[in-house]
C-alpha cells in the first residue's frame, strides 16, 4: 500500500472518529430507535372498514411512530387474497366476515403506511390457531372445520378443542401438511406485497393441555416408542412438542428468506418462562439459532413496578451485541384496567436504558385515542425530528412523489433517481395499486382513469415477474408477451405477475404497463461507494454540518 493510499485512509478514519464524536455530543435529533404499535380489525375501527386508515396511519406517524404491525391472518382467514387459503376452503380466500369478498385490507393499510413513510411489518397473529372457539367449543369455520376433519386439530385429554386454559383450536404442528400451509399463505404474502417484514407472535406455539389427539399420539409413538403421558407437565412430552414448534420456526425462516432475503423476521413471543412452559415455544433457542431478526417478547403489565419486575428476564438471553435483536412489546391497553401513562413512559425509558433497539406499543387504541397527546409530546418529533428504525436505512420509505393532472385521466411526476415504483391511486373512496414500473429520471407520464390523486412510493421488492419479466431477460418485451400465452394455455402461475395466484388478464396489464421499460438498480435502495479523496471530501462536510446542527440547536 503507498503512502498517499495511506495517508488518505488514516484521514477518512480519524475524519470518522470526529464525526462520530461530534454526533455523540450533539443532543439535537432523536436516536433511532423502533417505535411501533399493532393494528387489528378487532377493537376502534381503526383498518376494519378501511374508511379511517388513511387518517390513522397519518396520526400514528406525526405521534412520532415509525413501525406498524398490521393483522394480515387471523381466526383462520387471512386479510388479503390468498389461493392457499382458498384451496383448502372450498374457495374462500379471505376474511369475508371481517371484510367482505372484494377488499384487500393488507393493500390497503400497506399503502397508507409507507405514504406515510412508516415501516410495515404482516403481523401473522393467530399463527398455528385457526378458530377462538371457547371452552369445549366446536371449530365450525372453514379452515377449522378442514383441518378437524382431517384430525389435524389438537386436543386435550378430554377430547376438546378448547378448555379454560386456551380457548382456541390449535392446528398440529407437528403435521407436515400444516406446515406447509401457513408457510403457503405466509409466501403469498412476501412474494404480492412490499412489505418490509413478517411477524408471528405467542400462537407460533403448542399449548400445553393440548396433543392428546390420535395423530399426536401416533406421531409421538412412532417417534419415540412411548405412549401419551397422564400429566401435562411431563417433561419429555414437552420437549418433543417445544421441538416441533421450533422446526417449524426454522422452516418457516428459511422459506421466506429463500423468497426474500432482504424481509425483516420477526417474532412477539410471551414472555420467557410462560412461553417455554404454557406455550411449548422456548424462544430463546430460536434467538441463539438466528431463526428471526427481531424479537418483540410482550412484557404486558400494567404497572411500572410489574413492569421492572419482569423485563430483566426478558433481556437476559441477549448477548449485548444481540441487543439491536430486543423490541420490547408494552402493554397500554387489553384487559382492564388500562396502564397510566406515566407508567408507559416509564417502561419506555426503562427499555432504553437496558439497551434495547425499540418498544412497540400494545395496541393502536392506546397509541391513538388515549395517549396522543401525550405520546406527541414524549417523541417531540417537532424538535427532534422523527426516529429512524435501526433495522432499516435512513431513505428505506421515503416520502411519495406526488403525481399532477395533466389531463381527465393524464397524470405527470418528476422522477429524480431511476429505480422500481408503486404507483397508487385513490380512485373513489380508497387508494389502490395501480401498478409497479422501473422508471427513469426525469418526467413521467401516466394514464391512470378515475383516479383524483395519484403517488409513487419506492418499491423495495426485487423478484423479476413482478415486473412482467416472464422470461427472466431483465427487459418486459414480446417474448415475455408470448411467456404469458403459454402461461394461460398450461395455467403455469410462472407467469403470475402480480402473485394473486391466477393466469389472467391483470398479468396482461402489467406487461402492458411495463412494456419496454428496463430494469435499474433504485438509488434509494443502493448506496454508491466513494472514491477515498471523494469519500474524505464528504466526511468532511458531514462533520462541518453536524457543528452547524449543534450550533443552531443551542443557540
Amino acid at each position: 500500500m503507498t503512502l498517499v493510499v495511506r495517508w488518505l485512509f488514516r484521514s477518512i478514519e480519524i475524519s470518522v472518529l470526529l464525526l462520530a464524536t461530534a454526533v455523540a455530543s450533539c443532543s439535537f435529533g432523536a436516536s433511532p430507535e423502533v417505535r411501533g404499535t399493532w393494528l387489528s380489525t378487532t377493537g376502534p375501527n381503526h383498518i376494519r372498514t378501511g374508511i379511517n386508515t388513511e387518517d390513522v396511519m397519518s396520526d400514528l406517524r406525526h405521534i412520532g411512530l415509525n413501525t406498524v404491525y398490521v393483522e394480515t391472518w387471523k381466526n383462520g382467514y387471512t386479510n388479503y387474497p390468498s389461493k392457499a387459503l382458498a384451496d383448502v376452503t372450498n374457495g374462500i380466500d379471505r376474511n369475508v366476515p371481517v371484510i367482505g369478498s372484494t377488499r384487500d385490507l393488507v393493500q390497503e393499510t400497506l399503502i397508507h403506511a409507507h405514504r406515510n413513510q412508516l415501516n410495515y411489518v404482516g403481523w401473522f397473529e393467530y399463527g398455528f390457531a385457526a378458530q377462538f372457539v371457547g371452552s369445549g367449543g366446536t371449530p365450525s369455520n372453514p379452515l377449522a372445520t378442514y383441518m378437524r376433519d382431517r384430525g389435524w386439530l389438537l386436543r386435550d385429554q378430554s377430547g376438546n378443542y378448547g378448555n379454560a386454559s386456551n380457548g382456541f383450536a390449535w392446528m398440529n404442528p407437528a403435521v407436515p401438511e400444516v406446515r406447509e400451509f401457513l408457510i403457503d399463505i405466509t409466501l403469498e404474502a412476501v412474494q404480492r406485497y412490499d412489505l418490509d417484514g413478517i411477524q408471528f407472535d405467542d400462537r407460533l406455539a403448542w399449548p400445553r393441555e393440548f396433543g392428546w389427539d390420535p395423530v399426536t399420539l401416533g406421531t409421538y409413538q412412532a417417534e419415540t416408542g412411548n405412549s401419551l403421558p397422564t400429566s401435562v407437565f411431563d417433561l419429555q412430552f414437552r420437549t418433543w412438542r417445544q421441538q416441533k414448534v421450533s422446526d417449524f420456526a426454522a422452516e418457516l425462516s428459511q422459506a421466506v428468506r429463500n423468497v426474500r432475503p432482504d424481509i425483516q423476521l420477526s417474532v412477539s413471543p410471551s414472555v420467557t418462562g410462560f412461553s417455554e412452559t404454557n406455550f411449548n415455544a422456548d424462544w430463546t433457542d430460536w434467538q441463539e439459532d438466528a431463526l428471526f431478526d427481531e424479537f418483540v417478547p410482550q412484557v404486558y403489565r400494567s404497572s411500572i413496578s410489574a413492569f421492572d419486575a419482569t423485563i430483566g428476564s426478558q433481556v437476559a438471553p441477549f448477548q449485548p451485541n444481540d441487543l439491536e435483536e430486543l423490541i420490547v412489546g408494552i402493554r397500554i391497553d387489553g384487559s382492564p384496567p388500562t396502564t397510566p401513562y406515566a407508567d408507559v413512559e416509564d417502561m419506555i425509558e426503562r427499555t432504553r436504558r437496558e439497551g434495547a433497539a425499540g418498544h412497540s406499543l400494545w395496541y393502536s387504541q392506546g397509541v391513538r385515542d388515549f395517549y396522543s397527546d401525550q405520546l406527541t409530546e414524549f417523541y417531540d418529533v417537532s424538535g427532534q425530528g422523527h426516529a429512524a428504525n435501526p433495522n432499516f436505512a435512513v431513505d428505506h420509505r421515503p416520502a411519495p412523489l406526488v403525481a399532477s393532472q395533466a389531463a381527465s385521466a393524464e397524470w405527470e411526476v418528476d422522477v429524480t433517481s431511476a429505480g422500481r415504483y408503486r404507483l397508487v391511486a385513490k380512485i373513489g373512496n380508497f387508494w389502490t395499486e395501480y401498478q409497479v414500473a422501473h422508471l427513469q429520471p426525469g418526467t413521467q407520464q401516466f394514464s391512470v382513469p378515475g383516479a383524483t390523486e395519484v403517488e409513487l412510493l419506492v418499491d423495495r421488492r426485487t423478484a423479476s415477474p413482478l415486473l412482467a419479466d416472464f422470461d427472466d431477460d431483465s427487459d418486459t418485451d414480446g417474448s415475455d408477451l408470448l411467456a404469458w400465452q403459454r402461461g394461460v394455455i398450461d395455467d403455469d402461475t410462472s407467469v403470475d405477475a402480480n402473485f394473486d395466484g391466477s393466469v389472467d388478464d391483470l398479468d396482461f396489464i402489467r406487461w402492458q404497463f411495463n412494456y419496454g421499460r428496463q430494469p435499474t438498480v433504485s438509488t434509494a435502495s443502493t448506496l454508491a461507494v466513494p472514491e477515498p479523496a471523494t469519500a474524505m471530501l464528504l466526511m468532511c462536510c458531514a462533520l462541518l454540518g453536524v457543528r452547524a446542527r449543534c450550533r443552531s440547536a443551542t443557540d
